[in-house]
This record gives structure tokens, C-alpha cells and sequence, in this order.
């Protein structure tokens, strides 16, 4: 995906938020509890994240950066799970098919391309420390669990505050307020 398209994902984003919260029609307090459950980890695995990360400065190698390379994209999966879950009703109606199928198309279409251009950026900027450490770490699934030797860094609040992932929990909190106020009126 060239970069210009790259750009686009926010944008695309925000329409897709858009387009969500247009179809959502939340039936199930059950599945609501468990898109919130999804949602909160998602939102706890970006966090953690969010606090060894350095962008372009250092290579992350502490926290949930010791199991797979790109914890943020992992932790966005799964909290965009969690809502695509707030869908669920018998019969599934094909608009929350199509939106769950566009999700998840979407995502592993813009985030593989993103992840490719931010690698070989961070091959650039940082060199051979980031080449040794992609070679150990997996990038999405953490198949070897964690990687000793990587070095050691503490989370930072600092970090967290500077990533502005408390953007995220007030976006969610927003997002699952809503749909548990369409689930209560029925609409």
C-alpha cells in the first residue's frame, strides 16, 4: 500500500466509526458484557505498550515489546473485536456481517502495510539493534512467549501520557456508552 494511501487510515477510520455507530443495534446485555471485556483488553494491552514505546528513538524491547513486536496493533485487533462482538444477534443481520467482514479485511490489509512501512523505517533510523530484535520477536502473535536477552526497560507514564493512549480509553468508554444506551431504548 503506498504511502499516500497510508495516510488514509485515519480518515478511513473515523467513517467506519461513523458507519458503526449508523448500523449498531446491540440485543444482548450478555454480548454487550463481553464486547466491553474485549474492549477493556484491548485497551490494557495498548497501554502497556503505549508506556515502553519511544517512537523512533530506541528500540522497545520491555513489556508486552518482549512477546510480540507490535503490541498496539494487536491491542487495536483486539478492542475492534470487542465491538464487531457488540453486533452479534440471531439472525445476523448483513449489515453487521459486512461491517465485521470490512473490519477485519480492513485491518489486516492497512495494519500489514503499516507495520512494513514502519519497519523499514525503524531499519533505517535505528539499524542493526532493531534488525537483531526483529529477528527474535514475532510480529503479531506471541509464539515463543517472551524473549529473554532483549535488554531491560521499565513502563513509563511519561511515555503513556506522550502516546496519548488515554485517547483510547475515552474513545471506548464514548463508544460502549452509546451502544449500552441504543441496547436500553431498544433502537
Amino acid at each position: 500500500m503506498p504511502d499516500s494511501l497510508l495516510r488514509w487510515r485515519v480518515p478511513l477510520g473515523f467513517l467506519f466509526a461513523a458507519w458503526y455507530l449508523a448500523i449498531a443495534r446491540p440485543v444482548s446485555l450478555t454480548l454487550y458484557f463481553l464486547s466491553c471485556l474485549f474492549v477493556l483488553c484491548g485497551c490494557l494491552l495498548r497501554s502497556w505498550a503505549a508506556g515502553y514505546l519511544f517512537k523512533g528513538k530506541r528500540v522497545a524491547v520491555g513489556g508486552p515489546y518482549a512477546f510480540v513486536r507490535n503490541p498496539l496493533y494487536v491491542g487495536s485487533f483486539v478492542l475492534g473485536t470487542g465491538f464487531c462482538i457488540a453486533l452479534w444477534q440471531i439472525p445476523l443481520p448483513w449489515s453487521s456481517i459486512f461491517l465485521a467482514a470490512s473490519f477485519f479485511l480492513g485491518f489486516g490489509i492497512v495494519y500489514r502495510s503499516k507495520t512494513l512501512a514502519e519497519e523499514h523505517e525503524l531499519v533505517t533510523n535505528l539499524g542493526e539493534p532493531y534488525e537483531q530484535y526483529a529477528r527474535q520477536v514475532p510480529p503479531f502473535l506471541p509464539t515463543r512467549g517472551r524473549v529473554a536477552g532483549l535488554g531491560e526497560q521499565r513502563f513509563s507514564w511519561e511515555l503513556f501520557r506522550r502516546n496519548r493512549e488515554y485517547e483510547c480509553w475515552l474513545g471506548s468508554a464514548a463508544l460502549l456508552l452509546y451502544l449500552y444506551v441504543k441496547y436500553l431504548h431498544g433502537q
